[in-house]
C-alpha cells in the first residue's frame, strides 16, 4: 500500500531482485504467498494453477515489453539529466497503470475462486491480515518523529545504495532532508490499512453474491483512493513529488562512478525483460 515509495523500482520488485531466476520462479513465490493467507481445496488449487498459468503468460508477453519501455525511458531521462517534476509525474501514472492491468485481468477469474471459499477459509484470511496489521502497528506505532524518519532514512539508503553503490555525505543528507520534509502520513495510511481489511471482510461475507464480490473488489483493489481520505490523498500525493524531487537531486549529487553503475544495472535488466518476453 506504499507502492510509490520507491518510485521506479516499483517495476523492479516485479520480477525479483535476480531478473530472470526470480521470474522463472514466480509462479511457486505467489503460490507460497498465498499459503500464508488460504489453504486451498483440491478443485480450488486446480482452477488456482489454471487462472496463475494464464496470468504468467499474458504477463510475460504483454506486460515485461511496457517494463521494459518505460525503463528505458527513464534511463535515457537519468542518463541525459533531463527528469523534471512532471515528467516524474508521468512515470507515476505509468507506474499505477502497471498496477491497474494486473488486477483487472487477474479480477474476473478470481471472482468464482473467492465465491467458493468457505467460512473456515474466509476466517484464514482475515486472521492472517490481522497478524500482518498487528506486526505493522508493533513496528511504528509508539515511535517519535526522529525515530521514524531514521527508519525512513535506512529504508531509501538501502534501496539507492543498490543501484549507486557508496553514497555520499550529500546524498544521504538530501534523503533525510526529504524525509523531513515530507508529509507525517503514517496514522492515515494505518488507518486507511484497518478500513481496507475491514471493508475486504465484508466483501468475503457476500462472496456468494458474484456481482456485489466484482464491485467490492474492483473498488479495494482499482479504486482505493475512493475510501481515503482528501487529506491522506493529497499528502500522498505531495510526498509522490517530493520523493521524484528527490531522485532529481540524487541523480544530479551521483559521481561519474555511480552513474556508470546505476546505467549498468539498468540496462542489464532492461536486457533481462526483453528476453523473458520474447520466450516462448
Amino acid at each position: 500500500m506504499r507502492k510509490l515509495c520507491i518510485g521506479f523500482l516499483l517495476l523492479v520488485t516485479l520480477v525479483g531482485c535476480s531478473t530472470k531466476m526470480g521470474y522463472y520462479f514466480l509462479d511457486w513465490v505467489i503460490e507460497w504467498k498465498l499459503e500464508e493467507y488460504v489453504t486451498l481445496n483440491k478443485q480450488q488449487q486446480i482452477e488456482f494453477e489454471t487462472t496463475l498459468n494464464e496470468f504468467l503468460i499474458w504477463h510475460r508477453t504483454e506486460e515485461l515489453p511496457r517494463y521494459e519501455q518505460q525503463l528505458s525511458q527513464l534511463l535515457l531521462l537519468f542518463d541525459k539529466q533531463t527528469l523534471t517534476p512532471a515528467l516524474w509525474a508521468e512515470q507515476v501514472d505509468e507506474a499505477k497503470a502497471h498496477w491497474a492491468r494486473i488486477l483487472g485481468f487477474v479480477e474476473p477469474p478470481f471472482i468464482p475462486l473467492i465465491s467458493s471459499f468457505s467460512d473456515d477459509q474466509v476466517k484464514q484470511v482475515i486472521e492472517q491480515l490481522r497478524v500482518n496489521e498487528k506486526k505493522l502497528n508493533q513496528k511504528y506505532l509508539g515511535k517519535d518523529s526522529q525515530a521514524l524518519v531514521e527508519m525512513a532514512n535506512k529504508r531509501i539508503e538501502k534501496q539507492v545504495t543498490k543501484w549507486l553503490g557508496k553514497l555520499s555525505k550529500q546524498q544521504k543528507q538530501a534523503i533525510n532532508e526529504y524525509n523531513l520534509s515530507r508529509a507525517s502520513t503514517l496514522d492515515m495510511w494505518l488507518e486507511y490499512r484497518h478500513e481496507w481489511i475491514r471493508l475486504f471482510e465484508q466483501a468475503l461475507k457476500n462472496r456468494h453474491n458474484p456481482s456485489a464480490l466484482s464491485h467490492s473488489l474492483r473498488v479495494l483493489m482499482l479504486e482505493p483512493d475512493s475510501i481515503k481520505s482528501e487529506i491522506y490523498k493529497a499528502s500522498v500525493e505531495a510526498n509522490t513529488a517530493k520523493f521524484g524531487a528527490l531522485l532529481i537531486r540524487l541523480n544530479g549529487l551521483a559521481t561519474s562512478k555511480q552513474k556508470q553503475r546505476f546505467n549498468n544495472k539498468l540496462r542489464d535488466l532492461i536486457t533481462d525483460l526483453n528476453q523473458l518476453s520474447e520466450q516462448p
